[in-house]
């Protein structure tokens, strides 16, 4: 029997949405619109609201998700989660993602740079007032300005740095919602357990986003407050004293990146037609660059491990969206939900077409599309830090409402918290990906384009690159540091080749982005305040917004499937996960670490290690916890399947499948391989 591609794999799940069943559990719902009686009426399930409150208090938010296990500040989370810290943690000495780690006492967790978590403490409705500050503006320019002041003075007026205390305006209805979330936020976060990379990323690319999986992807930190005390959380997750069965209804709360499922049709298309090429052009490249490095030595290889995994996973599930775009029931699907709410828009009488205004402003996007990704200065390029560096002195000098959206007060801590991190720099590495930025700058903007002929000079991309890696300082952290310190003074003094290039080269990106904001996100917030008003005549709450990386509640029972005339079950075993090693003859990437392949008849081959739920998930909910009806921890989100990678864009529940690590196989490592009992211990308390 042939394998299906993910094309085919996408087809036939898009072919799925117009036949939904009533009872699909689609939905990324925000904790105050829980749908509790549609669980319990589709599923027989009553939920305490006080479980949700105590879930939500024990949810983290770390760029991705996590959740509080004890009572000192042990958070639970994924492998691949932590294994951007685990690179900078290692040297060509010290291979962390090759040995795995265990912290036998609290003094020796290891502090992980720029990593922070924040717990969300409350939301509220602030969309009348950033509204009518729009509103009383007059042309779209002048409403961007207004907005801006506005979510800048909610932001200003409830965030405290001194006591942790941070406040972000959050859009919802592309602009039609607003609401102010109260996080409280720590930045001391250690490391206190991580499986080898090789348990934790199991079968490497070939079985990324793959089922039957077998994957020990999940890792331990720690909370610190700033007085060097564990953080003592208001709630945190107890394992469930029974584990689940299959068809158990269980729960998941985590932070979804992004969704699309809310997007005109004709925005669809326009990512379809012109952005996601562009996207997957500039992650093959970089693909292809890495693994030629690491192909020249172990140490390049090492190096280069980690760019690979991030891109690499990034591409395939790039990829999958893309082929979902690209099929015509998943398209022919989204126009009969548009012709609905079009109708409904028509028989209340509203005046205007702001589908029709929509469309106008992608056709303004599609044009400043090219240009945005030819000046993206490339993924975490020592360049990329350089116009970082440079557009938060120049922003900083501005007023709030002046700004480029993203660099108000309350988003440049994190900006600066990243700059100021300690991370490995690797001249030889960081010239192949310099080189293959600019390369892909050249390919977008031409040669001609007054940025290329800027960093160019005459010479290739590699010569220019280089030249610049040879001469900059920016790789070190020390010299970030007194950037930063020094602000534009310190900007304009510069003579380092990089901050020289990115002072020139941030006008032009900057001017871009104004453009974006005041001719495609304005015009686009305006229409769908519009829409949302015919949104909400038909459905009320019973649609939740699109995934805007907070918190939300996703639910659905633990279930195998069956895909291209295979059944697959529900769980996988330390048994099945040894069996699939040998089969391969133990080689790359299904070889066991050392530790894996001897804990044979330390840990019942019966045990189960992952398993599926119909939850709807996307990325974003890598580390989030699955519990039972009771709050109970169960398991581990570390990825979806094949068939849902369509789910940007639409939800099904036949074959779409979120995966997680078993709990079971978390204790199992930690007791029984790990030699880190004293970390089961305190999750068992």
């Amino acid at each position: 029997m042939t394998t299906p591609t993910i094309r085919q794999l996408v087809v036939s799940a898009a072919a799925a949405l117009s036949v939904l069943p009533a009872g699909a559990d689609e939905g990324m719902w925000t904790f105050e619109h829980a749908p509790l009686a549609a669980i319990a009426k589709r599923h027989g399930v009553q939920i305490d609201p006080q479980m949700l409150a105590r879930l939500q208090a024990a949810s983290v938010h770390v760029g991705a998700s996590a959740s509080f296990v004890s009572a000192d500040g042990l958070m639970l989370t994924n492998h691949h989660v932590v294994e951007g810290c685990v690179a900078r943690l290692s040297s060509a000495t010290r291979n962390l993602a090759a040995t795995g780690f265990v912290a036998a006492r609290r003094q020796d967790e290891l502090r992980c740079p720029g990593f922070t978590a924040r717990v969300l403490l409350r939301t509220e409705d602030v969309s009348a007032r950033i509204q009518a500050a729009a509103a009383s503006a007059g042309d779209d320019a002048a409403r961007n300005t207004a907005r801006k002041a506005e979510i800048a003075r909610i932001e200003k007026a409830c965030t405290d740095d001194r006591q942790g205390q941070r406040c972000n305006v959050v859009s919802f209805y592309s602009g039609a919602r607003y609401a102010l979330y109260h996080y409280r936020e720590w930045d001391d976060v250690r490391l206190a357990w991580a499986p080898e990379s090789d348990a934790g990323f199991y079968g490497g690319d070939p079985d990324n986003f793959v089922y039957p999986r077998f994957a020990l992807d999940a890792a331990l930190m720690r909370v610190y407050e700033r007085n060097g005390q564990p953080h003592r959380p208001a709630q945190h997750l107890r394992l469930a004293a029974r584990m689940p069965r299959e068809g158990e209804l269980l729960f998941v709360s985590g932070h979804p990146g992004h969704t699309e499922r809310l997007r005109t049709v004709a925005q669809l298309e326009s990512a379809r037609d012109v952005e996601m090429p562009i996207a997957l052009a500039t992650a093959r490249a970089e693909i292809a660059a890495l693994h030629a490095y690491a192909a020249t030595s172990p140490e390049a290889a090492r190096q280069a491990q980690s760019g690979i995994f991030g891109t690499e996973n990034w591409f395939k599930s790039m990829d999958g969206e893309y082929q979902a775009l690209k099929d015509a029931a998943l398209l022919k699907a989204k126009r009969q939900d548009e012709q609905t709410l079009r109708d409904a828009y028509r028989q209340r009488g509203l005046a205007g077409d702001p589908w029709a205004d929509i469309a106008r402003a992608n056709a303004v996007q599609d044009a400043l599309t090219p240009q945005l990704w030819g000046l993206n200065f490339g993924y975490r390029t020592a360049l990329a830090r350089a116009v970082d560096l440079v557009a938060i002195a120049h922003e900083r000098g501005l007023p709030e409402d002046q700004r480029l959206a993203d660099f108000g007060d309350a988003s440049l801590p994190d900006k600066e918290r990243g700059l100021r991190a300690e991370s490995p720099f690797y001249p030889a590495l960081e010239t192949v990906r310099l080189t293959t930025a600019l390369e892909r700058s050249l390919a977008l903007l031409g040669a001609e384009h007054p940025y290329m002929r800027l960093v160019l000079q005459g010479r290739s991309p590699r010569q220019a690159a280089e030249a610049l890696v040879a001469a900059t300082r920016v790789g070190e952290r020390a010299e970030r540091e007194r950037l930063l310190s020094g602000g534009a003074a310190a900007i304009a003094a510069s003579t380092d080749p990089l901050i020289v290039l990115a002072r020139e080269a941030w006008p032009m990106r900057r001017a871009l982005r104004l453009r974006a904001e005041n001719e495609v996100d304005t015009p686009i917030r305006r229409a769908a305040e519009a829409i949302d008003q015919a949104r909400f005549a038909l459905y009320g709450h019973d649609v939740p917004p699109d995934a805007t990386n907070t918190l939300r509640l996703s639910f659905g029972p633990a279930k195998g499937y069956v895909s291209n005339g295979l059944t697959h079950p529900w769980k996988t075993t330390w048994g099945g996960w040894w069996d699939r090693a040998d089969s391969f003859d133990q080689q790359e990437p299904f070889k066991l670490p050392a530790r894996i392949d001897r804990a044979r008849g330390k840990v019942p081959a019966s045990t189960p290690l992952d398993f599926v739920l119909t939850a709807d998930i996307i990325g974003g909910n890598s580390g989030s916890p699955v519990v039972n009806a009771k709050g109970e921890l169960v398991g581990l989100i570390f990825d979806g399947n094949l068939e849902g990678l369509g789910g940007n864009y639409a939800y099904q529940d036949h074959t779409a499948r979120a995966i997680a690590v078993h709990a079971d196989a978390i204790m199992a490592a930690l007791e029984k391989v790990y030699g880190a009992g004293h970390l089961a211990r305190e999750m068992r308390q």
